[in-house]
């Protein structure tokens, strides 16, 4: 080759290499949801964890967002999974009560409709690779598989809950998931939820891509990796591939079950974080860990910083942990108060991904990048919850909660605890507070495509 040739060469490479660079720059961020399964407050040792350390989860903590004021769409399961798909009121969608494993419950027949837009459609149309590993619980019938709803892929479970070893849900079905079909591996499920999630993210590397990754822990059956089936044909044995150690269920143990249940999911943090990091994509890669709804007495991850938990519309029951690790865009250690919703991160990832909604579709969920990227207030914003058992809503400081034989009214700035009812020396306040739940509570159920489904009166 000449030298000029040589030269010319040269010159395309460089020039190769700088469209590639900027190319990388320009390139829109993945968007990596890690969602826990009914962890409370108290869940993680960077908010008040006082039996065990996750200290994996805890160094996202660090090194990004800690939302000290983030929650969860719904006090159960599916309504917040079904907000979190769509970016709206989980009314508005059918799935504000908890979807059944039990074919004779009417909930067992709900699922996300075909003109649902969801989360992963949105990010498909701006040219995201998508997938959900883990837990669905948004739909049984085949019209409800995420395959069908925008994910390109889906390996995991539609129920409720499954046995860690033995994949099965409570009726006692098989439920590991391949796309469409059930196609069950040998596996803890949390380890087969992080290896599916790793494999994911180092197949699509080369492109923006979205992933949800929903874990079992810390709901219950409450298993270890060694722990014996407690579902299924093997029910009592221990799995042949298993760690051949048996984990104390016996009183005054539990916590210490539940560290080991909960520790497989603070690596999978750290194994999903080391990939990306290890592809070179920290830069370029938004992780939010978050919780489904508030913990429970059983899984020692319930806080006296917040009152009740599980079911209940008070602040144990839907303020969860919340962090966003984003290099680059985030300042280390930094602590948000601002009050962020899981439905929020729907229009918060479109606007990062450019992604723009149909015509005439609203959503209920806001941009919250000014928060996390630009530590700016949020606008005031009115939220609500609703389910068979009541419901709350919130204004600014002031916070209604709403009972069947009851209306109580709190202020969670000077009272996080909800120890004092301000009702009485209030009424006008909660008067229209009450007007403005029941408006939107109609509102948003006027769009539910369940329309005639009756109230359940019990959680199962």
């Amino acid at each position: 080759m000449t030298p000029k040739a040589l030269a010319f060469h040269l010159a395309a490479v460089l020039l190769t290499i700088s469209a590639m660079a900027q190319a990388t720059d320009q390139r829109p961020p993945n968007v990596i949801v890690i969602m826990a399964d009914d962890m409370g407050y108290g869940g993680l040792s960077c908010f008040d964890n006082h039996y065990f350390k996750t200290p994996e989860i805890d160094r996202l903590a660090e090194d990004g967002i800690k939302l000290t004021s983030f929650y969860s769409n719904g006090s159960l399961c599916s309504p917040t999974r079904a907000a979190l798909m769509t970016g709206r009121y989980q009314q508005r969608s059918g799935c504000d009560e908890v979807v059944n494993a039990d074919p004779a419950e009417p909930m067992h027949h709900v699922g996300i409709h075909d003109d649902e837009w969801t989360f992963p459609e949105a990010m498909k149309s701006a040219g995201y690779s998508t997938g959900i590993i883990g837990k669905w619980h948004l739909g049984y019938k085949d019209q409800f598989n995420p395959t069908l709803h925008g994910f390109d892929e889906f390996k995991g479970f539609v129920s409720g809950n499954i046995g860690a070893h033995s994949h099965r849900d409570r009726m006692d079905v098989e439920d590991w998931w391949d796309g469409t079909q059930i196609k069950d591996k040998p596996g803890y499920h949390t380890d087969l939820i992080t290896e599916e999630s790793v494999d994911f993210i180092e197949r699509h590397k080369d492109a923006p891509f979205f992933l949800y990754v929903a874990h079992a822990a810390p709901h219950s059956p409450h298993q270890a990796r060694g722990s014996a089936y407690v579902r299924g044909p093997l029910k009592g044995q221990i799995p042949t591939w298993a760690p051949q150690e048996t984990y104390s269920q016996t009183p005054g143990a539990d916590d210490w079950l539940i560290k080991h249940f909960l520790l497989p999911l603070d690596e999978s943090v750290a194994r999903i974080r080391a990939k990306v990091e290890e592809l070179g994509l920290a830069e370029n890669t938004i992780i939010w860990f978050i919780s489904d709804n508030g913990g429970t007495k059983g899984n020692y991850t319930t806080s006296p910083l917040t009152r009740g938990g599980k079911v209940d519309f008070f602040e144990g029951g839907i303020r969860v942990p919340g962090i966003v690790w984003a290099p680059g865009r985030t300042k280390p250690g930094t602590v948000s108060e601002e009050t962020i919703l899981t439905f929020d991160i729907m229009p918060t990832s479109m606007a990062l991904a450019s992604a723009n909604a149909p015509a005439g579709h609203t959503l209920d969920g806001i941009d919250v990048s000014l928060a996390l990227f630009e530590n700016q207030k949020l606008p005031a914003t009115t939220r609500f919850w609703s389910m068979w058992n009541g419901g709350a809503l919130r204004e600014g400081p002031w916070k209604l909660v709403v009972q069947a034989d009851r209306k109580l009214l709190f202020n969670i700035v000077n009272d996080p605890q909800e120890t004092t009812d301000l009702a009485n020396t209030h009424p006008e306040r909660i008067g229209d507070m009450y007007k403005t739940y029941t408006a939107m509570l109609e509102e948003t159920k006027a769009d539910s495509p369940y329309p005639s489904l009756p109230v359940r009166q019990y959680y199962k």
